[in-house]
């Protein structure tokens, strides 16, 4: 008797971690709004890093927000919005105010300010 796909994930074990998403966002510009993922079970963000491209003294802020209805608000996961200027290391954040993302959530990522004409955000979410 064949299994049903259910019953052979089922056999897997309960889901894990999602794997890394990583966002390259070419010229970006303040409340620009870019969706991440639809949380497809409970997810913990662990680690966001983020670089910049190009540019003279670049600097990039955005927040990153999570809720049921991409058209609100949201839920800030950091309590200020992240703020890279680097175009050579990056910056790794790994505190945040709500990490936790529910099931059938949205991520998303808002850039809230800009200097210095950067030619792109690359930003990477990593879950635990």
């Amino acid at each position: 008797m064949p299994l049903s796909w259910r019953q052979l994930a089922s056999l897997l074990g309960p889901p894990g971690p999602m794997t890394p998403l990583v966002l390259s966002m070419p010229s970006p510009q303040v409340n620009d709004r870019r969706i991440l993922l639809r949380a497809p079970q409970a997810q913990t963000l662990s680690r966001v890093d983020a670089v910049l491209t190009g540019g003279t003294s670049p600097s990039v802020s955005f927040s990153l927000r999570h809720g049921a209805d991409v058209s609100g608000a949201g839920t800030a996961v950091t309590t200020d919005p992240i703020t890279v200027t680097s175009t050579t290391t990056g910056s790794a954040i790994t505190s945040f105010q709500a990490p936790e993302i529910p099931a059938e959530h949205w991520l998303w990522l808002e850039v809230t300010a800009i200097s210095g004409s950067p030619q792109a955000l690359t930003v990477a979410v990593q879950f635990s």
